[in-house]
């Protein structure tokens, strides 16, 4: 009878801790992979290279985990920061200290600015995002020159994250390839495609679901050992007794000269007025600012997008970025009969479809700005005062349900 107990003590003991060690693991790994990447300390894709799709699926995974009333910012360049240095002078995270020292103590704030982002991509962005459930408010930031046909020529700039989730006719509206390049992997981690069976596949998910560090066991062999282990370890293997090296990474491509002043490391973070404006960088922005008012393909996706939000009834608003009009006056670089004519045509597509919309076009001082768009510190600081005061009808309703 003692042995029967004592078997069953010992079963009881192995159970709970094998349960001790899957939450330990589960917890410790989930916080080691978020940690690594940033996620837990104003994260922000610092350029397009870094916009992949692995980092966001990871960073939609990080996002859906999280607890508080969550909002995530979906943009271009303006809501990255592209005018700071630091992830903590963005708007996303002046915004989410003003709601929490305010009327929303538990916001979360999420930064999924894109740079160079088109209307496509934040649309897609906000289709994985709801699919994905990570947030529970969406706020969307439009760019004037969106609309222009000079940023149409390339309308999904983020083609390789979002290729996937793409249909036929998408992707020949939106003039990317019909296959994803050769040098990009193919979007799954299943035994199957592997040459395994579907049973297998199956387990993996599984295993997935409830286990974190199966989960993520890519990115931790890459954070502790460099890659996968029995790769690294046939490497040490092959150098300790056999002398053999292993073979060295290409040099990454070497930065090119930046096209303007602006981006020069000197002026990257400074008032507009600091630096020269060349005939290069007028005749660019007088581009990218000539919206024509006629129906492109950036239109389009933006008409898509609102149509999405109305439909799937998600709580959302839409902001105009601040322009800096002393820049645009001085070198005459916009034609306002248009432009009141064109932010007119913006905000309609919103109303219409009964979303909010906020127009910020001059609520920022000149003073507080980088170039045509682009927010220093404090225009981004500033930025999130208006945002917060404007949405508090909004998320106090999210937050109410």
């Amino acid at each position: 009878m003692k042995g029967v107990r004592r078997q069953t003590a010992g079963r009881i003991a192995f159970l709970a801790s094998l349960v001790f060690f899957l939450v330990l693991s589960n917890y410790i790994g989930e916080w080691y992979v978020y940690h690594q990447m940033g996620f837990d300390s104003n994260f922000r894709f610092e350029n397009g290279a870094h916009v992949k799709s692995d980092t966001l699926d990871l960073y939609t995974d990080y996002m859906a985990r999280q607890k508080g009333c969550k909002i995530a910012v979906i943009g271009d360049s303006v809501v990255q920061g592209a005018g700071v240095p630091e992830g903590e002078q963005t708007i996303t995270a002046h915004l989410e200290e003003e709601l929490r020292g305010s009327y929303l103590p538990e916001a979360r704030v999420f930064n999924c600015g894109f740079p160079g982002g088109r209307p496509a991509d934040l649309y897609m962005a906000v289709k994985s995002l709801h699919e994905a459930g990570a947030v529970q408010f969406f706020m969307i930031n439009i760019s004037y020159p969106f609309f222009s046909d000079e940023m149409a020529k390339d309308p999904l700039l983020y083609f390789k994250v979002w290729f996937y989730q793409l249909t036929d006719e998408q992707k020949k509206e939106l003039n990317i390839p019909a296959e994803m390049p050769p040098d990009q992997p193919v979007k799954t981690d299943s035994a199957e495609a592997a040459g395994g069976s579907a049973v297998e596949t199956l387990l993996q998910k599984k295993i997935s679901e409830y286990w974190s560090v199966y989960r993520f066991r890519q990115e931790l062999n890459r954070f502790l050992f460099g890659g996968r282990p029995a790769a690294k370890g046939r490497e040490y293997y092959d150098l300790a007794f056999k002398g053999i090296m292993p073979e060295a990474e290409e040099p990454a491509e070497q930065e090119q000269e930046p096209f303007s002043e602006k981006d020069k490391p000197e002026n990257k973070y400074n008032v507009w007025t600091s630096f020269p404006w060349s005939e290069e960088d007028k005749a660019h922005l007088k581009k990218v600012f000539d919206v024509t008012g006629k129906d492109n393909v950036d239109f389009k996706y933006y008409r898509e997008l609102c149509r999405y939000l109305e439909e799937n009834e998600i709580p959302a608003v839409i902001f105009l970025s601040p322009v800096n009009h002393a820049l645009l006056q001085r070198y005459q670089l916009l034609d306002y009969d248009a432009y009141e004519k064109n932010t007119g045509i913006i905000a309609q597509a919103a109303l219409q479809r009964d979303i909010a919309f906020f127009n910020y076009q001059d609520a920022i001082p000149q003073e507080l700005f980088h170039d045509s768009l682009h927010m220093l510190d404090g225009g981004n600081a500033a930025m999130a005062e208006l945002l917060s005061r404007d949405l508090r009808p909004y998320l106090q309703g999210v937050h109410a349900r």
